[in-house]
């Protein structure tokens, strides 16, 4: 069978609508189809901007007391670094305890610092562990643990032992408060 051009022509002037409207939902789905992929593509596009333009706005916003934030952060580095010890300074480490020691007036047992080990993750610190054994009353070790906890230093516990002393009746002056130990395992902050 030939293709006869005439055969065509009659046949769309015979149906004029029916072929209109066939050639317009093709034309409509072909358009469609080649717009949908753009208007995802322009969604895309408007959420990237939207999170940008929320992003700068953030950034004007907090921009205007950026410096009252950079002194905070300052001060705060400071602050940081006052506190933390030196962990090759040995002598002036131990020299916390031994102060300590003498105000509370407290017998020590056992006191050495361990190896420091750097902190996780690329961190700037630097955690010195120590192992402290002290004998005292319950108020003398209750009140070396509030010195450490509220010191000069940071102090992260890691375990504690609190047992009476072997010579408890001997190294006691007084029956109603007997000398316990306290034993620690504790960390202080350091900065290279």
């Amino acid at each position: 069978m030939e293709f006869n051009p005439q055969l065509l022509v009659s046949f769309v002037k015979k149906h004029p609508i029916g072929v209109g409207c066939a050639f317009l939902a093709v034309a409509l789905w072909v358009g469609g189809s080649v717009r949908s992929g753009t208007m995802d593509d322009l969604d895309v596009d408007l959420d990237q901007s939207a999170r940008t333009g929320a992003r700068f706005k953030n950034n004007l916003r907090y921009a205007a007391r950026l410096d009252e934030h950079v002194n905070l952060v300052n001060d705060a580095a400071e602050d940081i670094g006052k506190r933390s010890i030196n962990p090759s300074a040995l002598a002036n480490n131990l020299q916390y305890f031994y102060r300590l020691e003498s105000e509370l007036d407290l017998k020590r047992l056992d006191l050495r610092q361990g190896t420091a080990v750097k902190g996780k993750g690329g961190a700037l610190f630097i955690v010195v562990p120590y192992t402290v054994a002290v004998a005292g009353t319950y108020r003398q070790v209750v009140e070396f643990v509030r010195h450490l906890e509220s010191g000069t230093h940071f102090v992260k516990f890691l375990s504690s032992n609190l047992s009476p002393s072997r010579t408890a009746v001997a190294d006691s002056e007084d029956e109603m408060e007997p000398t316990i130990v306290l034993s620690l395992n504790l960390q202080l902050l350091g900065i290279e």
